[in-house]
Parts: C-alpha cells; structure tokens; sequence
C-alpha cells in the first residue's frame, strides 16, 4: 500500500486523515441542507411571498434532475 507511506506512522495518520474526512463528508451531507431549510424558514417569515415562489423554482429544478437521474439509471439497467 504505497500511497499510505512507507511506516506504521503514516499509515495510522493516512486512515485518522480518511475517516476525517468521511466525517466531513457526512456532516456536509446532513447539516448543510438544515441549515439552508432553517435561514429559508427565519427569511419566509417575514418574506413569504418571495419565499414560496423560491421553493417552488427549487422544487422545479431538483424535479428535473430527478428525472434526469433516474433516467440514467434505467438506461444503465437496460444495458446490462
């Protein structure tokens, strides 16, 4: 395993510095989208009307590349 040095100090550091960053990862995956719903929520209350016709743009487009992902996927399953 080359690319994780050549001691055992380099490979301990190599798997604390991987599973880091899947931490990262995760916390990026659930929080960020929280986040965003919480500022759209403080922001709708006094804003609602602007609000309503974001959601509804946003909600357009992720259904689109919904669609699109999807598709992919059943033109891969065809292939096989």
């Amino acid at each position: 395993m080359p690319d994780l040095g050549n001691t055992k100090l380099d490979h301990v550091l190599s798997y604390i510095c991987k599973g880091f960053e899947k931490l990262l990862e995760l916390c990026a995956i659930t929080f960020v989208p929280l986040v965003i719903a919480e500022q759209l929520s403080i922001y709708g209350v006094t804003h609602a009307d602007q609000v309503i016709s974001l959601l509804v743009v946003l909600m357009l487009i992720l259904s689109a590349f919904a669609v699109r992902e999807i598709r992919k996927m059943r033109a891969k399953e065809h292939e096989r």
